[in-house]
């Protein structure tokens, strides 16, 4: 198993122009990624207590449109939400679509200790309406 992986968490929320907050653990590092900016990092895994914490600038007001966190298959997270979320699985990715509101979702990415030689790969937030393959 590689001791760690390149993500990259892309901010694709084009119509919304709305921020992230990004945290690292492993790093111990904080980051605000603009509408149409990326950031990576290298993932440990789990058992090095390493994880990604992600949530939207809070404001102004609210989200207008639905949006999308499309995430690796072999990602483990947990993700927080006062409403309702579709998830979908296809392939080698994770879906999960947000209804527009007040944006005060927060997810937690982790890589499992079992995952076997992993590549660079990508979270990706934005418009529902973008297409993510």
């Amino acid at each position: 198993m590689a001791k760690e992986i390149s993500i990259t968490i892309e901010n694709k929320l084009v119509r919304e122009k709305r921020g992230m907050n990004v945290y690292h653990h492993f790093t111990r590092s904080a980051h605000i990624i603009n509408h149409n900016d990326s950031i990576t990092f290298p993932l440990m895994s789990s058992i090095d207590d390493d994880y990604l914490h992600i949530s939207l600038v809070s404001g102004p007001g609210y989200l207008e449109n639905k949006s999308v966190v499309n995430l690796p298959s072999w990602a483990d997270f947990e993700f927080s939400f006062e409403g309702n979320v579709t998830l979908a699985h296809s392939f080698d990715r994770t879906l999960l679509k947000i209804p527009p509101g007040i944006p005060v979702w927060q997810l937690k990415v982790t890589r499992s200790s079992s995952c076997i030689d992993q590549w660079p790969d990508r979270v990706t937030i934005g418009d529902d309406q973008l297409e993510y393959q």
